[in-house]
């Protein structure tokens, strides 16, 4: 990975994709393709004006504004996970937001982060829920506000839950009917109104699987544009029940030993993926982790 003097980004909002422009110096290891498709950087604008189809004014004090660029992605769908040259010798290399942790520095995926929700925001807030009118930008803010009534919306950020239970050295890891293949994950959920995040950690494992829960610790925090969640990590103890599945949400669940966690489980980037290494680590043997971590 080159330098972050030598990195720019270009944020895809509609297709949850970054573009990262290396400068001449940059290693060229890897075997890149002709670049006549993507937008040469002075091409480019600046993170704080965005294409004319999400026409979003980052305001000055933005921590987003003039570190990247935020443009629409448009016909470049195919190309996405493939490294291309310009003429010139600089590298493009156009990465999916779930590869972007392997791919990019922890401050890049932050400023992707920050623009995939403010960009959901902008496209969703373009009229007022009150009243129906056009919302503006109000300056030196992130924030909108309607042209008629003057309500104020600010972006809208979703708390969720996400817990990793433990009964006797077991996880409780659950299949769930959203999952692709056969991937498995510590059960998670929506913060509902009224709710401490202990309540909803609560809540949900009962929910879904029918198990009380006990001594519930906040772990982490992260992040989740898909499109305006904010994840809450936490471990707690199994305190009663036997698992009884809510068959809308949860298609099977068991527990699972260190040595025992199955093969399709969340990406290296999720923070549940972060649980279950933090189980096994405590829990199971060195091999036993050393086998997570090769996933």
């Amino acid at each position: 990975m080159t330098s972050r003097e030598e990195r720019r980004l270009a944020i895809f909002p509609d297709n949850w994709s970054v573009l990262v422009l290396e400068r001449k110096t940059a290693s060229r290891d890897q075997p890149c393709h002709p670049c006549h498709e993507l937008p040469r950087e002075e091409q480019l604008r600046d993170l704080g004006i965005v294409s004319p189809a999400s026409a979003l004014d980052f305001p000055g004090n933005s921590p987003v504004r003039g570190k990247g660029f935020f443009v629409d992605r448009q016909h470049l769908a195919p190309l996405v996970d493939r490294p291309f040259r310009t003429k010139e010798g600089e590298r493009f290399l156009l990465i999916s937001r779930r590869n972007a942790p392997d791919t990019m520095y922890p401050e890049e995926c932050t400023i992707a982060n920050q623009a995939f929700h403010l960009a959901y925001w902008d496209r969703s807030s373009r009229f007022c829920g009150t009243c129906a009118a056009p919302m503006e930008m109000i300056p030196d803010e992130m924030a909108k506000q309607c042209s008629a009534c003057g309500a104020t919306s600010y972006p809208r950020i979703s708390p969720a839950v996400i817990v990793a239970v433990v009964r006797q050295g077991k996880l409780l890891l659950a299949h769930s009917h959203r999952h692709q293949g056969k991937m498995h994950s510590v059960l998670a959920g929506f913060v509902e109104a009224g709710e401490t995040l202990e309540q909803a950690a609560a809540r949900e494992v009962q929910e879904e699987c029918g198990i009380a829960i006990k001594n519930i610790r906040y772990l982490a925090s992260q992040p989740w544009p898909f499109p305006t969640a904010l994840m809450a990590a936490f471990t707690a103890e199994y305190a009663g029940g036997e698992i009884s599945l809510q068959d809308d949400e949860i298609v099977s669940a068991d527990w699972f030993a260190p040595g025992e966690i199955p093969p399709e489980i969340p990406d290296a980037y999720s923070i549940a993926r972060r649980l279950i290494e933090r189980f096994v680590s405590d829990y199971g043997t060195p091999q036993d982790l050393q086998h997570l971590l090769r996933r």
